[in-house]
């Protein structure tokens, strides 16, 4: 999934992370499911997912979220911070998944915790750095790991250098998406 991720979200930030212009508009979504549809994904306002991004594996998937103005090209709605989101979701291995922060930070190896946060089956993650950062965003971004049902969801959020995305605001962003998957998904 790597392989393709890269090239995606350098594409994607390219355009979503800059304020004035961007790429031709894509189809976007207001909701959208992975794993089956046991993971329901909801963005907040203002903020949409790339319909072209979606794959829909019964035990998986992925998806890509960006602001509706900048992925669509519609100005007229919810003005948001540029930002990109994705999310990965796989069944769970033998032996489950541990969502202990520690845990998390050794199985991602790469760049520097600038901050760690567990809460209710969450951990959250603000990195500095590392072999995933995209062009054109800033080093600091946020991944989370979480659990809904017999699926791990892996989260990461980018924003722009120095945008209020890459530190409180990203940080309950990501809050908000969590608490939101887990009220909208039946796999909960």
């Amino acid at each position: 999934m790597r392989i393709w991720l890269a090239p995606i979200l350098a594409l994607c930030l390219s355009g979503c992370l800059q304020l004035g212009g961007g790429t031709s508009p894509v189809p976007v979504l207001r909701e959208a499911e992975l794993a089956g549809g046991n993971v329901v994904l909801r963005p907040p306002s203002g903020y949409c997912v790339d319909a072209g991004s979606v794959v829909n594996r019964a035990q998986g998937g992925f998806a890509l979220i960006g602001s509706c103005a900048s992925l669509s090209g519609d100005t007229s709605g919810v003005f948001v911070e540029p930002a990109i989101i994705t999310i990965s979701a796989s069944p769970i291995g033998e032996g489950g998944v541990s969502t202990d922060s520690r845990d998390f930070q050794q199985a991602l190896g790469r760049g520097r915790i600038l901050r760690a946060i567990n809460r209710e089956g969450l951990a959250l993650l603000q990195v500095e750095g590392g072999s995933t950062v995209p062009p054109k965003a800033d080093p600091r971004h946020w991944r989370g790991l979480m659990t809904v049902g017999d699926t791990v969801l892996g989260l990461a959020l980018y924003g722009a250098p120095d945008s209020a995305m890459v530190s409180d605001r990203g940080m309950r962003f990501m809050l908000d998406l969590v608490e939101a998957i887990r009220r909208d998904s039946p796999a909960r």
